[in-house]
């Protein structure tokens, strides 16, 4: 049988423990119930020390070699499987398991008196027994020796012993291509381990470059990053290194440099604002004075404060110190122009009264019954707390702690109550959807003025509605506020419609007012209103024009039916006779005789109907008097007024005799 071919250069390192592993397992090799002859005939297993000096090609005879994984050494250097240029009985010199050795002898002999099948099935059980082990070099090692074992046994003369050979191969086989497939993960990953560091160099380097001197934070971060990536090829490593010490070392070296340049400007800080803190004690020196000009002097203060803002730390020992001299010297300005400035005090009493309202309202909060409401609320007083105006720092802050004291008090009740708030959360966002559903319903049936006021109104009722859960609030307001979008951007598509139609109109009446105004001029008034009503009926039938115009369009109407009217009325025509004496086919002079005897006829009817009801009344009058001398004159008054009265009468009846005589004689000379 051929010698079988065995791969074997790992590319992992062994340590103690690693020899130790193979020691254990040649000692489990050893105490293997094998015939005595096979046993003398096999190879003694390489320990881890001796793989490492030795070529896998000199073990057996046609033994494959490893495939290469990495001509470049690395960093965790694996050790090369032993080779054993010579198949001996006799144990090697230094060789740790000498004793080991014989006892494989004596094993084998044992072996070879078993028959070839046992002999077989013997190594193929030890092959499965070998792959489970996680050390690879070793188990390419045990293998290889199995194979030269296989190469120099009996003939395999039955068909049990040609399987164990078979299942034996598949094993190696598929060992081989597990440990190449680990081999070429290792390399990749050192690959990919070189790149991160690079990466990361360059990362450290940006930050030299750019002369970051307080990135410590950074720089610690980096070093983290750096130190956890540990496999890489060797031949990269003292580069790798020594790069980044470099560049670690020029940090720090700039670090101590940075820190004595810090403290020195601590010291120069803390000298310019020592030296605003007297500015801010001579200027409360020139507020403690009943003539102060506290608008200078604030407007000085004001600037001291940006100047002392400015500035940056001061060494620590002496930041706290500095800044309560700072605090005490403003609260003194306070308290000097609260004391000399009426304005000053009038708006620190308006802001301290409103302070506490909000602080009331903070405490109310525990008393209502919406906690949604209350959650809303709470919010909104701490932004109308920050537009309030500042108190001395004293004040302003007793009043903060009580404020805030409220509020979290009504933040703790909220967090106990987180059930009954959601259920009111869960409630509002659900008569939300409602509103949702009904803007929907406005926007699909009416784009008119009507839509807009019903689509206002849902608007306020959304507002006054609570708060919804917080995860949902936008989502909703966001569907609610499309609707609301669309509904106003039809509306607008509508009134595009709507206004080119007012401006269609507008011209409409236009013309005729330009008609009207030509009526107003005509030679016959009573024409010009016949003309007149008909245009007036075709203005009323056009419909509205542009509001900033109408009521321009409308008094431009007026004032041109006013003048025709007028020049009808002054005229002394009736359009009624007129249109009457038009169709009996008189013409306009005879008409306008016509009706002026009429109107003349008319008046004298009517006083003939006065003239006539007043003398009835005198003669009813008489019966009320009896016959006595006072009597009798007033009787003789009544019988001369009814006298006057039928005299009259009779004058007005023959008037309206000569007037209805003239008339005929008019239309009867016009129709001719």
């Amino acid at each position: 049988m051929e010698n079988e071919k065995m791969s074997g250069q790992p590319t992992e390192p062994q340590n103690e423990s690693d020899i130790s592993k193979e020691t254990k397992v040649g000692e489990q090799v050893k105490s293997t119930d094998q015939p005595a002859e096979l046993e003398s005939e096999a190879t003694p297993l390489v320990s881890a020390n001796e793989a490492q000096s030795d070529s896998v090609d000199e073990l057996a005879p046609e033994v494959a070699s490893e495939p290469e994984v990495s001509s470049e050494p690395e960093v965790e250097q694996e050790p090369v499987v032993a080779s054993v240029p010579e198949v001996s009985t006799e144990p090697e010199s230094e060789q740790e398991p000498e004793a080991s050795s014989e006892e494989s002898t004596d094993s084998l002999d044992s072996e070879a008196e078993k028959s070839a099948e046992t002999f077989y099935q013997d190594i193929r059980q030890k092959a499965e027994e070998f792959v489970l082990q996680p050390d690879w070099a070793y188990v390419s090692n045990e293998l290889a020796n199995l194979a030269l074992k296989i190469s120099e046994g009996p003939e395999p003369d039955a068909e049990g012993s040609k399987q164990a050979i078979a299942a034996f191969q598949t094993l190696r086989d598929e060992f081989e291509a597990r440990k190449k497939a680990h081999y070429e993960e290792l390399n990749q990953k050192r690959a990919d381990n070189l790149e991160r560091k690079k990466k990361i160099l360059k990362q450290l380097s940006d930050l030299i470059e750019a002369q970051n001197w307080t990135a410590t934070k950074e720089i610690r971060s980096i070093q983290q990053q750096w130190e956890q990536i540990k496999l890489l090829p060797a031949s990269e490593v003292d580069a790798l290194n020594k790069r980044f010490d470099g560049l670690l070392e020029e940090f720090e070296n700039h670090k101590v440099d940075r820190l004595v340049k810090k403290l020195q400007k601590e010291e120069e800080n803390l000298t310019l604002k020592l030296l605003l803190l007297e500015k801010i004690q001579d200027l409360n020196g020139k507020a403690d004075q009943a003539s102060a000009d506290f608008v200078a002097l604030n407007d000085e203060l004001q600037d001291l404060q940006n100047q002392w803002r400015k500035v940056g730390r001061v060494p620590l020992d002496r930041n706290q110190h500095t800044w309560d001299q700072f605090y005490a010297a403003l609260d003194q300005f306070s308290e000097l122009r609260y004391k000399h400035d009426a304005s000053y005090r009038n708006s620190v009493e308006k802001a301290l009264q409103k302070k506490q309202k909000l602080i009331k309202e903070a405490e109310s909060l525990l008393d209502m019954e919406d906690l949604a409401e209350a959650a809303r609320r709470v919010n909104k007083l701490h932004k109308l707390w920050k537009k309030t105006g500042n108190l001395p720092q004293k004040e302003e802050n007793e009043l903060w702690d009580t404020f805030k004291a409220a509020t979290d008090a009504f933040n703790d009740k909220k967090s106990e109550n987180l059930e009954e708030l959601r259920a009111i959360e869960q409630k509002n966002y659900e008569l939300k959807l409602a509103l949702i559903q009904q803007a929907i319903s406005i926007k699909e049936a009416d784009n008119s003025e009507n839509g807009h006021q019903k689509m206002q109104d849902l608007m306020a009722e959304w507002k006054k509605i609570g708060p919804v859960p917080r995860k949902k609030s936008s989502k909703i307001w966001k569907q609610f506020k499309e609707v609301m979008d669309e509904f106003y951007n039809q509306r607008r598509e509508h009134f595009k419609d709507v206004r080119k139609e007012h401006k269609e109109n507008l011209k409409k009446k236009n013309e005729i007012i330009e008609q009207l105004n030509a009526l107003a001029d005509h030679d016959d008034p009573a024409i010009a209103v016949q003309e007149a009503k008909k245009l007036q009926d075709t203005f009323k039938e056009i419909g509205h024009v542009p509001i900033k115009l109408k009521n321009k369009v409308w008094k431009d109407y007026r004032e041109v039916c006013d003048k025709i009217y007028g020049n009808y009325r002054s005229s002394g025509t009736d359009l009624g006779m007129e249109r009457k004496l038009a169709s009996e086919g008189l013409d306009p002079s005879t008409r306008k005789e016509v009706i002026t005897s009429q109107k003349k006829l008319d008046a004298a009817m009517k006083t003939i109907t006065a003239l006539e009801a007043e003398i009835i009344q005198f003669q009813e009058a008489k019966t009320y008097f009896k016959p006595t001398n006072k009597g009798n004159a007033l009787l003789d008054d009544l019988d001369n007024k009814i006298a006057t009265a039928k005299n009259k009468l009779d004058q007005k009846h023959a008037e309206a005799y000569e007037l209805k005589k003239s008339i005929d004689l008019l239309k009867n000379k016009g129709s001719e």
